[in-house]
C-alpha cells in the first residue's frame, strides 16, 4: 500500500547550546507538493522547517556536557524526541502558550554523541498507529556531541578515581601486613621484631609517598584540563569592517579561512564564521592541504 507523506504542523526549531550560539539564520521555504493527513483526530495542518536548509543539526555541549536545545511548534502542544545513537530514550517536552519549547540534554560519562529524532507528537502517534498508510517528513535529526574540554575534564576525573582506588587499596595491604607483622613480632626475638618493625615503617613512608605523588598527578591533569579550557577563548577573528564573520563552511563541511589555498575558489558558502572554534563547533574540518 502506498504510504502518504504527513506534513503535519508548522514548526520552528532552533538549535543552541548552553554558553555557546549561532548567529541569525535565513528562513527556509515549506517545500511544494504537500500531501495532508485525512485523519480526522488531526487538523490538515502544514511544517515548515526554518533556521537551515537541511533538517539534520549538529550541536557540542558545553563543558560540563550539556546542550541546550529549544525551538517553537504550532499545532501542537508537545514536541516528541526518539533517541537512536548513544542509547533509546524516549520523551516528549511541553511548549508553552505560544508554542516555545526547551529541553536540556547531558551526556552520558563515556558517551561522547548521540543523535535524536524529533517530530510532533501528534505525527508520531498517527505514523504509530498507520505505519504502512503514512510517513512523516516532519523528523528533525538532533546530534549531540561532547566537547573536548567536557571529554578531557571527564578523562582527568577517570584517572584521579582509579589513582585513589589504586592508593586506597594499596594503603589498606600496608596497614594488613603491618598488623601482621606486629603479630608475628610478639613470639618471636626482639632482635627480629625490629627488624620487621623497620620494614613495615619503610614500607608505609613508600606507600604515603605513593599516595603525595598520585594526588599531585591528578591535581596537575585537572589543572591542564582546566587551562585546555580557559585557552579556547581569545582565538584570532576573521571579521570584514560590519562585523560580520569571513570564514567559509562549504556544503562538504570543510572551513577556509582568508589567504588559505582554497578560499577564493570556494562559492557555495553554506554558513560564514568569526572564528575557527566557533567552525569546529558547528561540525566544520580543516581543509586536508
Amino acid at each position: 500500500m502506498k504510504r502518504r507523506i504527513v506534513h503535519n504542523f508548522v514548526i520552528t526549531f532552533v538549535t543552541v547550546f548552553l554558553l555557546l550560539g549561532f548567529g541569525a539564520l535565513n528562513n527556509c521555504q515549506p517545500t511544494s507538493g504537500t500531501v495532508f493527513a485525512k485523519e480526522q483526530a488531526v487538523k490538515v495542518i502544514k511544517l515548515h522547517i526554518t533556521g537551515k536548509h537541511t533538517r539534520k543539526f549538529t550541536v557540542v555541549t558545553n563543558s560540563a556536557g550539556k546542550a541546550t536545545v529549544s525551538g517553537r511548534i504550532q499545532g501542537d502542544k508537545r514536541v516528541f524526541f526518539k533517541q537512536y545513537k548513544g542509547g533509546y530514550k524516549k520523551f516528549s517536552v511541553r511548549a508553552n502558550k505560544k508554542g516555545h519549547f526547551k529541553k536540556v540534554i547531558k551526556l552520558q560519562k563515556a558517551v561522547n554523541k548521540v543523535a535524536y529524532a524529533i517530530d510532533s507528537n501528534k505525527v508520531n502517534k498517527l505514523i504509530k498507529k498507520h505505519p504502512r498508510k503514512y510517513v512523516s517528513k516532519t523528523i528533525v535529526h538532533l546530534t549531540i556531541k561532547c566537547s573536548s574540554a567536557s571529554q578531557a575534564s571527564q578523562k582527568a576525573a577517570s584517572q584521579a578515581s582509579s589513582s585513589a582506588k589504586a592508593a586506597s587499596i594499596a594503603s589498606s595491604k600496608a596497614s594488613s601486613e603491618a598488623a601482621e607483622s606486629s603479630s608475628r613480632a610478639a613470639v618471636i626475638s626482639s632482635s627480629q621484631a625490629a627488624a620487621r618493625a623497620a620494614a613495615s615503617s619503610s614500607a608505609a613512608a613508600a606507600q604515603a609517598a605513593a599516595q603525595r605523588s598520585a594526588s599531585q598527578a591528578a591535581s596537575q591533569r585537572n589543572a591542564q584540563a582546566n587551562q585546555a579550557a580557559a585557552n579556547n577563548t581569545g582565538e584570532q577573528e576573521y571579521v570584514d569592517a560590519n562585523g560580520n564573520g569571513l570564514i567559509k563552511g562549504s556544503v562538504d563541511h570543510i572551513y577556509h579561512v582568508p589567504g588559505s589555498t582554497y578560499y577564493n575558489r570556494t562559492k557555495n558558502v553554506v554558513q560564514w564564521f568569526k572564528t575557527v572554534s566557533d567552525a569546529v563547533k558547528a561540525g566544520y574540518r580543516a581543509p586536508l592541504r
